[in-house]
């Protein structure tokens, strides 16, 4: 006669209690990338703005006056709030939505003689920023 074998209530308890240990850790690191791979698309969303004023600059040897001087295309939509542009610097500031955490990331240009170099500084939430921003 064969007897029937199974899992006691015990051992089905402990997997549960592994699973839910596993589940508390993962979901919030799960959270994190996500804001973070929002955050990583501000920085390709602004790129084609950065070219045109890059190539504006370069051009004139100063900023335009204005972005739509310099080519500028509105990114709004998906992850991005809002866009600011400030003429007298350059200096271009995106905000994320609530995907990204909120984060505002500041561009700032420079015009050398090379061309012109933007450095990407982020104001809020700098764990969410990319590395290039932090």
């Amino acid at each position: 006669m064969s007897k029937n074998q199974g899992f006691t209530l015990i051992e089905l308890m402990i997997v549960v209690a592994i699973v839910g240990i596993l589940a508390a850790i993962a979901v919030p690191s799960y959270q994190n990338y996500t804001k973070r791979a929002a955050a990583a698309e501000l920085v390709q969303v602004i790129a084609p703005v950065k070219a045109a004023i890059s190539e504006y600059a370069v051009v004139n040897a100063a900023f335009p006056a204005d972005a739509s001087t310099g080519g500028w295309t509105d990114p709004a939509g998906g992850n991005v709030s809002s866009v600011s542009y400030a003429a007298a610097t350059g200096v271009f500031s995106i905000t994320g939505t609530a995907a990204t955490g909120s984060l505002t990331l500041d561009f700032t240009p420079t015009i050398t003689a090379s061309g012109v170099t933007w450095t990407c500084t982020s104001s809020a939430n700098q764990e969410y920023a990319p590395a290039s921003c932090r």
